[in-house]
């Protein structure tokens, strides 16, 4: 085991500041966009407190059956989600992914799933921010 880089209690306390705004975001009330920005920005959040644990050698406690892990309807393969299908597609894979990679016994593949379903989620907002913002041009001249 190499020398940790920073006191494990650090990134034991970023992390659960993470978890805070991630439970918040999977909450919000915001818009469609804003709440996938939140979303990533999250998960981006989630990702890097578990990179830095990960650094300060923290062991993770897998935790067993999260591979059923749910997000809000809004966002399940069930709902009625607007935004590419293709990206959405790459999205329920993505959460598929976390689902296994917390049921392991290594941080590292948490923090890149984080990383994967942030990125995912915001180009989901950007995307339908264009087809507003497209919307708005053709309601102005139309």
């Amino acid at each position: 085991m190499t020398r940790a880089l920073i006191p494990p209690q650090v990134a034991i306390d970023q992390m659960r500041e993470a978890d805070g705004r991630w439970a918040a975001a999977l909450r919000g009330l915001d818009s469609y966009p804003q709440r996938l920005r939140a979303l990533a920005d999250a998960a981006e959040e989630q990702s890097r407190a578990l990179t830095l644990a990960d650094l300060a050698n923290v062991k993770w406690k897998p935790r067993p059956g999260a591979r059923k892990l749910r997000f809000p309807y809004e966002v399940q393969p069930a709902g009625n989600r607007p935004g590419p299908a293709a990206t959405w597609g790459r999205f329920d894979r993505a959460v598929k992914q976390l689902g296994l990679a917390l049921e392991g016994d290594s941080i590292k593949p948490i923090a890149d799933a984080f990383a994967q379903l942030s990125t995912l989620a915001r180009e989901l907002a950007e995307s339908l921010e264009q087809a507003q913002a497209a919307d708005e041009r053709q309601q102005q001249t139309g």
